[in-house]
């Protein structure tokens, strides 16, 4: 009787492995689904399209704290790794668009099951991308996020749009977060701060307009700048937010504050509490 139970225990034990190793092949479908199937956007729903992840910084955790806001507020969530999805269409009927994407390409994030050549670069920024982004944010009034690294473009047109150059950030250290405007509702009650293993970017507004919303200074390399910041053009709003390289900026409950703050002041909606 015994040797019959163990029998049967093992056998629901490989019954559930085998389940487990269908799930790993078949579940991509459960939660990847193509531009097509996603359709135009539905009356009432808030669309947030999000552009990150490369081989420098953690997609996953972006993912993870942008999806966890955005859904906490009740907005849809679509993210890609792939700029080659993000095409005019896809953004023009959305109400918030974020990126986290330096100037260069990088192959494009795929899902398995076993590749034996190179990825295929997804040719981040195109001209076409860049248009869409700019048309669909001062005609349209789409709101625009970038954060950390989006700055680091040689794209003048682009630069122009978010209305500020981009200064190099310098060794990856502890970023001293000061300053903080305390008349934006982005910025608004929190305090200084540092973030670990960060890198210090800065901007320099060239736009009139541009709002500081906080400034940084790197611990090691003494440097101060400007780190946060926003701007209202033409119908719609921006909001550029440099920390972010790695998990530290994306778990600090400051930061995701200001993530909260950005998003709904970027499409123009009152900011409830984050808590």
């Amino acid at each position: 009787m015994f040797f019959r139970k163990k029998i049967n225990r093992r056998r629901v034990i490989a019954t559930g492995l085998a389940s487990l190793a269908t799930a790993a092949v078949t579940s991509p479908k459960s939660y990847a689904i193509t531009r097509k199937e996603i359709g135009p956007k539905p009356e009432g729903e808030i669309r947030v399209i999000y552009l990150g992840g490369d081989q420098l910084h953690n997609g996953q955790q972006q993912e993870i704290t942008l999806r966890g806001i955005c859904e906490k507020a009740g907005w849809k969530f679509l993210y890609t790794q792939d700029a080659r999805f993000v095409t005019p269409e896809f953004i023009s009927d959305a109400d918030l668009l974020i990126i986290t994407r330096w100037n260069g390409s990088v192959g494009g994030w795929r899902p398995g099951p076993i590749y034996d050549k190179k990825r295929p670069s997804d040719g981040f920024m195109s001209d076409e991308l860049e248009a869409a982004i700019i048309d669909n944010v001062t005609n349209r009034g789409m709101g625009f996020m970038a954060l950390h690294c989006t700055i680091a473009t040689d794209r003048k047109k682009f630069l122009d749009f978010m209305g500020t150059e981009y200064i190099p950030h310098g060794p990856v250290q502890t970023v001293h977060l000061h300053n903080f405007n305390q008349n934006h509702p982005i910025t608004k009650g929190i305090e200084d701060f540092d973030l670990r293993l960060e890198e210090n970017f800065g901007a320099k507004l060239t736009n009139p307009d541009g709002i500081v919303l906080y400034e940084s200074t790197g611990m090691e390399d003494n440097r101060l700048d400007i780190n946060g910041w926003c701007l209202e053009n033409g119908k719609g709003r921006i909001v550029g937010l440099l920390c972010g390289h790695t998990y530290t900026a994306w778990r600090n409950e400051n930061y995701k504050k200001m993530y909260w703050s950005g998003a709904h002041w970027a499409m123009k909606k009152e900011i409830p509490p984050f808590g």
